[in-house]
């Protein structure tokens, strides 16, 4: 059935584009790159984009013999052709090693290098294409046009020890400077890539213009760069809740909206009338059993903080390579190592930072669990409880406790730090850098043959939203953040950040 529905979907797709622009109903729109250089507008700033998890290729360099033939081969992008072919030879070359988080031995994978590298996630599937087509109707090329490609999957600081990957890109900003006359340079981090690229951002960042698009796994330290920044100070306690009076946040049971809450378990960890015994879920040790876990969580609420005590016992050599390497917390200034440069926004002025994000999506919050079933040998510990709802007109939606946001990132999240961490002169911004938010309200496709829609706020689709375009555009041509309109807020965020106690 999903391949008919593919099929179908991918001809419609093809016939309507087919069809000649003129046709009553059919006309493309202009881009903003078209109507923008008839205005006039010229590149100035180079621009360095910086894709996040997941959308960059990942190419092989060396391999085990199951994957012959496929040197210099995308494992992860493109048209994912030999994944389908042999999958579990690609995802034994994907895991990384449980003890390092670097290479397996015998395998190594890398990143594709260049505009391709996430221009489209798969066919038809466009993540940085439009913006990049976009840029070049105003002048842009490879001079002044930088795909910041990295491996995604390792921690941040593992691709700078094994590729060198934070230096080539602090070198190559420095490089665009010089080479473009001077002239500040327009980084574009989306989603995760936000998160890596502010560990490039040091002392010498003066001419840098910041534009924020937010903020087989277990091994793949990346993914604990995901898990909430900012500790109970930002996405609060079992007593108060920043998103209280969104629509949709109804309820009055707070504990039950900004936590994950394990409701059900399903008996001890064997099971006497199954052939097999389930006597351990996995983890990278394999000795966690269900009776543990029961013990350890049953009928319990975890916060942002106390979340990391299960992450713990459940993945305990993860955490321990993970913890050797992020903070979730906020950083304490009376703490001697947070004298250290990295862990601020530098001494910057001219700097400027744009949060520019999609709202009106409902976005996942937290979550109610409950252990795997018993039945399922090496299964995940535990798995979202879809059986739960919460009462009529709240966001409680099998399972998942839902807020405004872009559909991964909630706006508390992708905004706080402009609406207010780093808003005027704070220890976290102590040059005061401007910062401008710019929210674009999701409107999806009206039909199916529109494709995905030039107004969507969505996670990766707003990567082709015509205001965003517009508004990047504008600023990479040299307009500050005052001429394209300062702020625009649809969201409550700036009543959320006067809700967060946060030492400025």
């Amino acid at each position: 059935m999903i391949g008919y529905m593919c099929t179908i979907w991918w001809l419609l797709f093809f016939l309507y584009h087919c069809f000649p622009a003129t046709l009553p109903g059919l006309q493309v729109p202009e881009s903003p790159g078209t109507r923008l250089k008839r205005e006039g507008l010229t590149a100035q700033h180079p621009v360095v984009l910086v894709p996040g998890f997941i959308t960059g290729g990942l190419e092989l360099w060396e391999g085990k013999p199951c994957a012959e033939g496929l040197f210099r081969k995308r494992l992860w992008g493109g048209s994912f052709s030999e994944m389908l072919k042999r999958p579990l030879c690609l995802l034994d070359h994907l895991i990384l090693h449980n003890e390092t988080g670097l290479d397996p031995p015998g395998v190594r994978v890398r990143a594709v290098q260049g505009l391709a590298a996430a221009d489209y996630f798969a066919p038809g599937y466009f993540v940085w294409a439009l913006l990049i087509e976009n840029l070049a109707q105003i002048g842009y090329e490879e001079k002044n046009l930088f795909m910041a490609a990295y491996d995604w999957r390792l921690s941040f600081q593992n691709t700078e020890i094994r590729d060198q990957a934070l230096s080539k890109l602090k070198s190559v900003i420095e490089l665009m400077y010089v080479t473009n006359g001077y002239k500040k340079v327009v980084a574009v981090p989306h989603s995760m890539g936000a998160m890596y690229f502010l560990l490039v951002v040091c002392s010498r960042a003066y001419y840098l213009v910041c534009i924020l698009a937010c903020p087989l796994v277990i091994t793949w330290d990346s993914t604990i760069s995901l898990l909430p920044k900012g500790g109970e100070n930002i996405w609060s306690n079992l007593d108060w809740f920043p998103e209280v009076g969104q629509v949709c946040v109804l309820s009055n049971n707070i504990s039950s909206q900004n936590s994950v809450m394990i409701t059900e378990f399903f008996g001890s960890h064997t099971n006497k009338n199954s052939e097999s015994s389930c006597g351990e879920v996995w983890t990278e040790y394999d000795v966690i059993n269900r009776e543990s876990i029961r013990k350890f969580a049953e009928n319990k609420d975890f916060t942002v903080a106390t979340i990391f005590d299960l992450l713990r016992f459940v993945a305990p050599k993860m955490m321990q390579r993970a913890e050797s390497q992020f903070s979730h917390e906020i950083a304490d200034d009376l703490d001697p190592k947070y004298e250290h440069y990295r862990y601020w926004l530098p001494d910057a002025p001219d700097m400027e930072i744009y949060c520019s994000y999609g709202v009106g999506v409902p976005t996942e919050r937290s979550y109610v669990l409950k252990v795997s079933p018993i039945d399922r040998c090496k299964s995940i510990p535990f798995r979202i409880d879809t059986s739960v709802d919460g009462e009529e007109g709240s966001c409680l939606k099998s399972g998942v406790h839902l807020v405004d946001g872009e559909e991964s990132v909630p706006a508390l999240s992708a905004a706080v730090m402009c609406a207010k961490g780093w808003k005027g002169s704070t220890r976290f911004n102590p040059s005061s850098s401007p910062t401008c938010i710019r929210e674009y309200q999701h409107k999806p496709s009206t039909s199916l043959l529109e494709g995905r829609s030039t107004e969507s706020g969505s996670h990766v689709e707003i990567l082709g939203n015509d205001a965003f375009i517009e508004d990047l555009l504008r600023v990479a041509a040299g307009a500050t953040g005052a001429e394209i309109g300062g702020d625009r807020i649809h969201s409550d965020i700036l009543k959320m950040s006067e809700k967060i106690n946060l030492q400025l």
